[in-house]
């Protein structure tokens, strides 16, 4: 996954993040922000027979919030209230 990531020959300002849990694969794609507004990423997961790609929500995005995280890519945060 790290290598096709690679290939994509994405701008040098896109941050990449891959990380393995058992079967599944997430990946991250951000840019860095600019503290105050929600940060800009893109999370996928991908197992066996399946992928998943998407764009968390504005408030789970905003900083400090944990939404543009690898790990939130392997185990998403319940949608906020």
């Amino acid at each position: 996954m790290r290598r096709r990531v690679a290939a994509l020959d994405l701008h040098p300002a896109i941050r990449t993040e891959v990380k393995a849990d058992g079967g599944r694969v997430g990946v991250l794609l951000s840019v860095k922000g600019n503290g105050f507004d929600p940060q800009d990423c893109l999370l996928a997961r991908v197992s066996p027979g399946a992928t998943k790609v998407w764009v968390p929500s504005r408030i789970q995005r905003m900083p400090g919030e944990g939404g543009c995280t690898v790990g939130n890519a392997l185990d998403p945060a319940p949608p906020p209230h």
